[in-house]
């Protein structure tokens, strides 16, 4: 026997687990299975595709010197934020690329850039999908400490209690602790090594007159506006769902027109977000791909939250709610189940 003959090369799987495959069947869990055979070598050109669109938009807002126009550009910049953070979660799912170690080092660059450790990241991500809706799960604490378990009378005063009041203060601290803090999961080695390549770039950026244009174009929009991006795409994923018992009907998927999906949809997974928690390995450009098979082949299809529009109900679809509209009602309903007599 050739001791240096070649590993057979094991076959990629969309990752389903036991119960979701049960769920799915055996054809069409093979059929998911096949769309992470194709290639991933776009997942780094994603990357500089990002961070050029950053670059650019930094450019506009110089070259503009007008203030609504650099308002407007931190905006965006912290939407492009937030499409980078999606492809560190690709990394997390080991789907940017192939390889595995290729996936650690750009996920540990990109969760640098962003200024949030890697590691705890990677940890609490896991035990997301392991124990979704559990109290263990860090989704569903989030949701609990900034009251988007709560029933409202109507979406109006959803956006008030859950959106603004969070994005005044609690986000932003959030964003500024996260860069700023030591993570209880993160090891002094890693963030100091942290604090210390924010600490050149803040530094080199002061060496050639641009520390202003680093803190107002990448530090502002990574405090305050990519959480408040982060939140509005968290609660669209499980607001109102999370505690059901049936994997099914934890998670809620959305679409909209062209603008809504670019600024909140980043990189297909919070929009096709039920897909990926029942095959979290298949890559984001294959997500509609999948959509297209699990709608003409899943029995329960019809049975999966599924939004058109975030905030407002769509008039080419008008029988389908949006994502705040669901929410608000199904937090309602809720309270409106009969409690077990005594």
């Amino acid at each position: 026997m050739n001791v240096l003959a070649r590993r057979p090369h094991r076959r990629a799987t969309a990752g389903a687990a036991g119960r979701i495959r049960r769920e799915f069947g055996t054809d069409v869990t093979r059929r998911l299975d096949d769309l992470c055979a194709h290639g991933r070598s776009e997942g780094p050109l994603d990357l500089l595709r990002d961070y050029a669109a950053v670059a650019a938009t930094v450019a506009v807002a110089i070259m503009a010197a007008n203030p609504v126009v650099s308002c407007v550009c931190v905006l965006y910049v912290g939407v492009r934020q937030r499409h980078l953070s999606n492809l560190t979660h690709e990394c997390i799912h080991t789907k940017l690329t192939r390889s595995p170690r290729a996936n650690r080092v750009l996920g540990h660059l990109l969760t640098l850039t962003l200024g949030e450790p890697f590691t705890p990241y990677k940890r609490s991500h896991r035990v997301h999908h392991a124990k979704l809706g559990s109290p263990e799960d860090p989704m569903l604490r989030s949701y609990l400490n900034r009251n988007a378990h709560c029933p409202q009378p109507n979406k109006n005063a959803f956006i008030v209690h859950v959106i603004i009041k969070n994005a005044i203060w609690e986000l932003p601290r959030y964003g500024l602790l996260t860069l700023a803090a030591k993570s209880s999961e993160e090891s002094w080695r890693a963030a100091g090594a942290r604090w210390a390549s924010w600490s050149a770039a803040a530094i080199a950026a002061a060496a050639v007159g641009h520390l202003a244009t680093f803190g107002l174009y990448w530090a502002l929009p990574l405090i305050v506006v990519r959480p408040i991006i982060t939140w509005l795409t968290d609660l669209g994923n499980h607001a109102g769902l999370i505690e059901a018992d049936d994997p099914i009907l934890q998670t809620r998927g959305w679409t909209s027109h062209a603008l809504t999906r670019h600024l909140l949809g980043g990189h297909n997974d919070d929009m096709y977000h039920p897909i990926h928690h029942w095959f979290p390995n298949i890559g984001w450009r294959q997500l509609p791909e999948a959509e297209a098979i699990l709608r003409a082949e899943f029995p329960r299809w019809n049975e999966v939250p599924w939004c058109s529009g975030y905030f407002f109900r769509r008039r080419s679809t008008p029988g389908i709610p949006s994502v705040l509209d669901d929410i608000v009602a199904r937090l309602q309903s809720q309270t409106r189940q009969p409690q077990p007599s005594s």
